[in-house]
């Protein structure tokens, strides 16, 4: 689990979400932060499809999996199994 939230990290920093000097908590949230918007949650996605070759259902795309580095690893921890 902590080289996913660490996948999530780098690929935020990489992308110019966040810079290197920005700490993120486990549960911090994304969105109300500031560090990514409605189109950088379409792109982390497709990262995250790509990167653990898993599909993302429909029913699965809520804030609660999306808006936190512990709801990210949690989600795809589940559907890569």
């Amino acid at each position: 689990m902590e080289q996913i939230k660490s996948d999530i990290v780098d690929y935020l920093k990489a992308n110019s979400f966040m810079d290197n000097n920005t700490s993120l908590k486990d549960n911090d949230s994304l969105t109300q932060n500031g560090i990514i918007d409605s189109i950088g949650l379409l792109e982390l996605m497709d990262y995250i499809c790509d990167k653990y070759s898993i599909e993302i259902p429909e029913d699965m795309l809520t804030p609660e999996n999306f808006d936190s580095l512990q709801g990210i690893t949690n989600m795809i921890t589940k559907l890569a199994k």
